[in-house]
């Protein structure tokens, strides 16, 4: 079986419920981008994961065809052919996807046809919601190879397997509930301005009792928010990152792959959301809250921003959305989600 997932870190997470299946009755092979591997790995150690950046997952240029690397196309192409896949499968309407599997000669061919591409499915799908999440629709593709339990599967990975010495070591002397505030996001306009995130951090401070472990962007994006932290780390791996989100018990963060990371290690996060939809793509679970606005008449624009700026982050501001911030930790406290730890001796509760 070969699984399609050629995008980023929280589209890995999806389709986690497939693949823990699948690897109970078939051979999977995983086609994704390098960190796929590190993502997945110490969950499903009898995976094998091939390494793939899909030009067409580019997020600037992905239809400039002379750019392409075709050789490594042609490569992977005829590699894939002499392992004669009986099923393959992707759950992105994307016809690129769809005549790649094709092209491999899988024998059964699952995916979701757009602008014609369902001649290239041995199984073309439909949505049974036009609007769902991707969780959603690799349930449906489960269940359509007939993978049992695929209506109730939920994301996961098996968090003992990412245990690090740096984390432990990090985590050693902490003693209070921690919460972990990453700033980062693949994509810049999906990344709310660093000095707002420092006035939720210090609007927090006033109200709960806390250790704040700070990851910025690898490019730097957050690292002036250093003063406000505890612990401030600078660069970690994708298993590192994996080991911090378990063990921390909040993440505060931007619409990227760690509140996906998070979800599937049962710890509770609070992503912004701006030019993306929650709809599609938010941390899946109860304990969660999407903080977004329709700010913009044009979101969602998925990461295409017609504006100098995202105004639909930028316009974004602390005073809006903390009073939501606030209750929502409040309800996780009260439903024993979130220790109780966190709560000051004499909390003040005034919306400021």
């Amino acid at each position: 079986m070969l699984i399609m997932e050629l995008w980023g870190l929280g589209d890995l997470t999806f389709a986690t419920p497939v693949i823990r299946e699948a690897q109970k009755n078939f051979d999977v092979t995983l086609l994704g981008k390098g960190y796929a591997r590190e993502l997945l790995h110490p969950s499903f150690p009898s995976v094998e994961f091939i390494h793939y950046d899909a030009p067409w997952t580019a997020y600037l240029g992905k239809y400039d065809l002379w750019k392409w690397n075709w050789g490594e196309l042609l490569r992977l192409i005829f590699r894939l052919r002499r392992e004669h896949f009986n099923i393959a499968m992707s759950v992105r309407n994307d016809p690129r996807d769809h005549l790649f599997m094709w092209l491999i000669g899988a024998g059964e061919r699952y995916g979701y046809p757009r602008h014609g591409s369902r001649i290239f499915l041995t199984h073309p799908l439909q949505r049974r919601q036009p609007k769902q999440h991707k969780v959603e629709d690799w349930r449906e593709i489960g269940a359509a190879i007939g993978l049992p339990g695929m209506e109730s599967a939920d994301p996961g990975l098996r968090t003992r397997g990412y245990f690090s010495d740096k984390v432990e070591s990090l985590f050693a002397e902490i003693t209070k509930p921690v919460v972990c505030l990453h700033t980062g996001a693949r994509i810049a306009v999906r990344r709310w301005p660093e000095e707002y995130f420092g006035e939720i951090i210090k609007r927090l401070r006033r109200h709960f009792d806390f250790h704040l472990v700070l990851i910025p962007e690898p490019d730097g994006y957050g690292s002036g928010l250093a003063p406000l932290a505890n612990t401030f780390i600078r660069k970690l791996s994708v298993r590192e990152l994996v080991d911090v989100l378990c063990r921390s018990d909040l993440l505060l963060c931007n619409d990227s792959g760690p509140a996906h990371i998070a979800a599937c290690c049962g710890r509770p996060a609070i992503p912004i959301f701006g030019p993306s939809d929650p709809d599609w793509f938010r941390p899946w679970g109860d304990i969660h809250k999407v903080i977004i606005r329709d700010i913009c008449p044009w979101r969602p624009c998925f990461d295409y921003c017609k504006f100098r700026e995202p105004h639909c982050m930028t316009k974004l501001l602390p005073d809006t959305v903390w009073p939501e911030i606030q209750r929502h930790i409040m309800h996780l406290i009260s439903d024993g989600a979130l220790t109780s730890r966190l709560m000051k001796t004499e909390p003040v509760f005034a919306q400021t």
